[in-house]
């Protein structure tokens, strides 16, 4: 079950942490009071935690009929496992186009100038 983060309404409590955490299930409603000192609470946002529930195996891929390929270097796939060709390689021209396809990497400037 997911962990929920909530945060006092107003600084006013004395009694509690001012955010605290919640085991919920993702279907519960969200809390509208601290169930310590009964003030108004809201949900925040906060870090996500995902963990990999299953380690991928590429011989069991295969047995179910996937072929498995990992990138070797730019524009080159090599096969793991599976049928089907042992190398993709992409042209010369085929590699310039994805380079040109990519969306430059949006910059924050927080020095205020």
């Amino acid at each position: 079950m997911p962990v929920y983060e909530y945060e006092h309404l107003y600084d006013e409590s004395e009694m509690c942490e001012l955010r605290f955490a919640v085991v919920q299930n993702v279907d519960e409603e969200h809390l509208m009071y601290c169930p310590s000192c009964g003030l108004e609470v809201r949900r925040v946002i906060s870090q996500v935690s995902i963990i990999k529930a299953v380690e991928f195996d590429a011989d069991k891929a295969a047995e179910k009929g996937f072929t498995t390929w990992r990138r070797s270097g730019e524009g080159e796939w090599e096969k793991i496992a599976g049928v089907g060709t042992d190398m993709i390689v992409g042209t010369p021209e085929d590699i310039q186009v994805v380079h040109d396809e990519k969306k430059p990497t949006k910059v924050l400037d927080l020095s205020g100038d």
